[in-house]
């Protein structure tokens, strides 16, 4: 099973997330901006900052979507409760079914420009995501969330560099079949506290 990349939201082939990333850049007035920022630099200097900039995106769309999950799980109050409930106890299973939510997910990277040691731009990065999870049915075991069963997720997502939007999209990802489960992810038992709970389920 292929991993999701959060690039999937945004291009058709995340293969060529690179390509069409560089494209976005120069189609809007984001690599104008970065240009008179570095206006002080040489012209192939300021290339290569462009191109490293791009890079960065690049590593952001390049993650998996599964990994915007992996922190998430602890902040559902139902998921925590089955957690403590099944800890040390292998034969107890739980499967629990979750209201839709909302989650916002934002990542701010920043590119620092030095000229020998002098700063001469800082560029950031801006990404942010908004998840909307429907029917989603998650398997718990022995204080651990060990899967999703079923249920989608609606991502909806933005990127800015240098204060200016590069590209936008949404997508849907059915969670049990686009985005494999990393492995158990313990919130209860094992003398570890699971983590204050902060959304109900």
């Amino acid at each position: 099973m292929t991993t999701a990349p959060i690039s999937a939201v945004f291009f058709d082939n995340p293969d060529g997330t690179a390509r069409a990333l560089a494209e976005a850049l120069r189609s809007t007035d984001s690599a104008g901006e970065l240009r008179d920022r570095l206006g002080r630099t040489a012209g192939l200097t300021t290339d290569a900052v462009v191109d490293e900039i791009g890079s960065v995106a690049g590593e952001l769309l390049g993650m998996s979507v599964g990994t915007i999950f992996e922190r998430s799980w602890s902040k559902y109050g139902a998921l925590v409760q089955a957690a403590e409930e099944t800890a040390g106890d292998p034969d107890a299973v739980r499967l629990i079914g979750l209201v839709t939510h909302e989650v916002s997910v934002g990542y701010g990277p920043r590119v620092e420009v030095y000229l020998g040691h002098t700063r001469v731009a800082t560029v950031s990065v801006q990404l942010d995501l908004g998840l909307t999870l429907r029917g989603v049915l998650v398997h718990v075991r022995d204080g651990c969330v060990t899967g999703v069963r079923a249920g989608d997720c609606e991502i909806k997502g933005a990127l800015a560099i240098a204060g200016q939007p590069v590209t936008s999209g949404q997508k849907t990802f059915d969670l049990a079949r686009d985005i494999p489960f990393p492995g158990p992810i313990r919130l209860a038992g094992a003398g570890q506290r699971p983590p204050a709970t902060a959304e109900p389920a």
